[in-house]
Parts: C-alpha cells; sequence; structure tokens
C-alpha cells in the first residue's frame, strides 16, 4: 500500500486516521520495506506516522529493503522459465541493457540491442 514516506494522504496514512472499514489493532504488524527517503519533510512524517502507530501498538518492522530490480540470477531464471525466441532489452539505461543483452548472448540466446526510436521486425 502507498505511505512507506509517510505521505499524508497515502493509503496507510488514512488508515491510522481511520478512514477505513479496517482498523489497525494492537499486535498488527506493518512492514515498511524501503528505507525513508531522506528529505526532512518524508523524515518528519514517516516519524509522525511510527509515532501514530507505536501509539496503536502496532508492530513495526523497518529498513527491510527489497530491491524493486531483479538480480543477475533471477534474470538467469526469468529467461530460462519464459525460453524466448529473442531478447529485446528495452527499458532503462544503456548499461543496463547491455548488461542483460550479454546475460542473454552468454545463455545462448538471440538478443537484439536497439538504438532509441529504431524498430526491429519479429517473423
Amino acid at each position: 500500500m502507498t505511505g512507506h514516506q509517510g505521505e499524508p494522504q497515502s493509503v496507510l496514512s488514512r488508515l491510522i486516521s481511520n478512514q477505513f472499514d479496517f482498523i489497525l489493532e494492537p499486535d498488527d504488524h506493518v512492514i515498511f520495506s524501503c528505507s525513508v527517503i531522506p528529505n526532512q519533510v518524508n523524515i518528519d512524517n514517516r516519524d509522525r506516522m511510527e509515532r501514530e502507530l507505536r501509539a496503536r501498538k502496532v508492530r513495526i518492522f523497518k529498513d527491510v529493503h527489497v530491491s524493486g530490480h531483479a538480480s543477475r540470477e533471477d534474470l538467469k531464471d526469468l529467461i530460462t522459465i519464459l525460453n524466448p525466441k529473442t531478447i529485446v532489452p528495452s527499458h532503462g539505461p544503456e548499461k543496463k541493457r547491455i548488461v542483460l543483452h550479454d546475460l542473454a548472448r552468454e545463455m545462448g540466446y538471440k538478443s537484439v540491442l536497439l538504438d532509441d526510436g529504431r524498430t526491429l521486425s519479429l517473423p
């Protein structure tokens, strides 16, 4: 749900303010799978949110960071599972696309790198 930075209109903030039918109760758990983006507004908002959660006796687990990006091994597993005919790295900075392109080729797959605006015809 939204609200890991303590944003006032986020779902978590509104949940804490009893704006939903679901009510946080003592011994409920809230897991922040992120770190606070280090600016004073976010730090203050998150501190306020955590104080409100603790006042409700909600257990808080924080700094449980999970990357939103796949590791090399995750990409290998995904490529193996999908077994594509051709891989076209298409989202992200060029450096990251080259890494995926090289990995696909190391695994024996056909991979095509395209410059922005270029097209590729597939059979």
